[in-house]
């Protein structure tokens, strides 16, 4: 395949993969969002508050009502 650029399986799959979950918590943004509100997430589950990784995807959820990123979502600069 001359031109074609292929990834190693595993670095192919996680292109793919989206952030759509607190793992701390263990719970996914589509169940954290019917909460309403970050605030009332964040006091029902604790999301977003024990390594912070997933509070600006968070904050992007309420905001838009997407509940699946992809890891480099260039709106997260708005919401860190």
């Amino acid at each position: 395949m001359q031109g074609n650029i292929r990834l190693p399986a595993k670095e192919e799959a996680m292109s793919e993969m989206k952030v759509d979950r607190c793992e701390c918590v263990n719970r996914g943004f589509a169940e954290l969002k019917a909460y309403g509100t970050l605030e009332e997430a964040q006091r029902a589950t604790g999301c977003g508050q024990e390594c912070e990784g997933c509070l600006p995807y968070l904050k992007l959820m309420f905001a838009t009502g997407e509940t699946a990123f992809e890891v480099d979502d260039p709106r997260l600069a708005d919401y860190a």
